[in-house]
């Protein structure tokens, strides 16, 4: 009797384990995908920043004032 819970006790931990490995490899594919969204969101900051600066140049020689 001992030996048939010790193997359904082990069954259940196993199975556990295979579920916590699947949680896993969820989470790890989650958190790529997160991480390059936010290399996409970083890029783009750069890319609008770099275009407002140029913009701002831009005004700023417009409107220089006139002696």
């Amino acid at each position: 009797m001992a030996d048939k819970n010790n193997e359904e006790s082990v069954s259940g931990i196993e199975q556990r384990v295979g579920t916590l490995e699947t949680e896993l490899a969820e989470s790890r594919r989650s958190e790529a995908i997160k991480d390059s969204i936010i290399h996409e969101y970083r890029q783009a900051l750069s890319d609008a920043q770099f275009k407002i600066a140029i913009l701002n140049g831009q005004l700023k020689l417009a409107t220089q004032p006139t002696e």
